[in-house]
């Protein structure tokens, strides 16, 4: 095992700092999205930059997916991984769809 390829039954020793700056990206372009898209909403960026925000969205999820192959993930776990890419994509329009709901609510 000392020899042997494996960390785990799945993880390749190779794949481990891959894996592990993958996961660290994940965390890092998500936060970028949902912070691009919220200066957005709140006038502090240009609307023309909300590409940018889903480009960071495209490299959130395609980090995923790199981690979830080099993790070897079962399907299930594999979506999991697209459920919650997909929910990082429309979490922050959800949230600012009711926020301005209910503060055009509190106007009137």
């Amino acid at each position: 095992m000392v020899d042997g390829v494996l960390m785990s039954q799945d993880i390749l020793v190779d794949d481990f700092l891959t894996i592990f700056v993958s996961s660290t990206l994940v965390l890092i372009f998500g936060g970028f999205y949902v912070g691009i898209y919220t200066a957005i909403k709140v006038n502090l960026l240009k609307k023309w930059m909300m590409p940018l925000g889903y480009f960071f969205w495209i490299l959130t999820a395609y980090c995923l997916y790199l981690m979830g192959s080099l993790m070897h993930v079962n399907e299930l776990t594999a979506k999991a991984l697209v459920v919650a890419a997909i929910g990082l994509l429309l979490l922050p329009h959800a949230v600012y769809y009711m926020q301005d709901h209910v503060h055009q609510e509190n106007e009137h």
